[in-house]
Formats: structure tokens, sequence, C-alpha cells
């Protein structure tokens, strides 16, 4: 299948998901719109489940891509405020798609998007441990070192996000960049008086 049918597929199969929910989701509905044969569509995607993983896994990529382009200085207070500014304009800008990656995955989806994205859950990982290593008390290796620094890291932003993409709050996301920032940091120093 060329490239540009497959984004025309994807793209579609987005704004119905998106519009829809994952029940209400038919590969039919996006191959009438599209004007393709059932063949085509189930020859690229194999299933309903085939295709909305395929959508999820594009919008973690992307997610991923707009958190790892702002990493990296070598400095872990530095990247740590640039993963929330990033973590906190990627909802804003994608609202209704943080909305599908929030939501909790049928089994079928993600039993097909795991594979697809374990490389690159590897190396986004991998680059905040990173990060959070670079920072006091926060790289320690305990066995819940990592863990516990992510969560307390991204965890208050996280779940503003979660609240805002339902609806829940309206101020937008990027509103509370700073405070979220300070948040972060402040949480991470407490791993250095252990």
């Amino acid at each position: 299948m060329a490239g540009d049918t497959r984004d025309r597929i994807l793209a579609e199969a987005r704004t119905h998901l998106l519009a829809k929910g994952y029940p209400a989701f038919t590969v039919a509905a996006v191959r009438d719109r599209l004007g393709l044969s059932s063949g085509s569509m189930f020859h690229a995607f194999g299933s309903k489940a085939g295709l909305a993983a395929a959508v999820y896994v594009e919008a973690m990529l992307d997610y991923q891509r707009a958190v790892l382009d702002r990493l990296g200085s070598g400095d872990g207070e530095r990247d740590v405020l640039a993963f929330i500014d990033a973590h906190l304009g990627w909802v804003e800008d994608h609202r209704e798609l943080a909305r599908f990656l929030f939501a909790t995955l049928p089994d079928e989806v993600g039993a097909i998007a795991k594979p697809a994205l374990a490389q690159h859950n590897q190396e986004f990982f991998d680059t905040l441990r990173r990060c959070y290593a670079e920072l006091p008390g926060a790289g320690a290796d305990d066995g819940s070192g990592f863990s516990l620094a992510h969560a307390l890291c991204v965890g208050p932003t996280q779940e503003y996000c979660r609240q805002w993409v339902r609806g829940g709050v309206d101020a937008p996301p990027r509103t509370h960049t700073r405070t979220f920032q300070r948040a972060a940091l402040a949480a991470l120093a407490t791993l250095s008086a252990r």
C-alpha cells in the first residue's frame, strides 16, 4: 500500500476514533469514506483493532518525539523543565488525541500496539532515566528509582492533563507550566533526602 494511502487511512481512522470512540468505530466507515476496497483495508491493518492500534502507535510516537526533541541538554533540572513544558504543550495542542491516549485501551488494541511501541518506549524511558540520573538522589537505583522519580516528576502534570482533556478543568495546561515545573523539581528534590 502506498504511503499516502496509508496516511489517508490513518487520518480518517483517527477522525472516526476521536469522534465516536472505539466501540462505535468501524473499518467499514473509514473504507467507505475513502472509497477503498475491503481487501486493501484489511491487508494493511488486519482488523478494527489493528487499525485502532496503528492510530494509537502513531499518536504515541508523535508525543514521544515532541518530548525527546526537547531533552538531552546534559542538565537534569533543565531537562525536567523541558519535559514538563513539552508534555503540557503536546496535550494542549492535541486535546482529542491526548484523550484517546489517556483512555484505557481495549485488550485487543493494546496487544497489537505493545510490540509496535516496545523499542520506542525503551528509547523514550531510557532518555528519561538518564535525565533523572543527573539529579541528586533521583538516579539511585533501589529498585524503584526510575519509577518513583518519573511518578514524582510527571504525576501531577499528567493528572491535570487528564482532567483537562475530559473537561473537568477549564484552564489549558500551559497556563500552569511554571507551577508544574516547580512542583516536579520540588518533588524530585525529596529523593536526595532519602
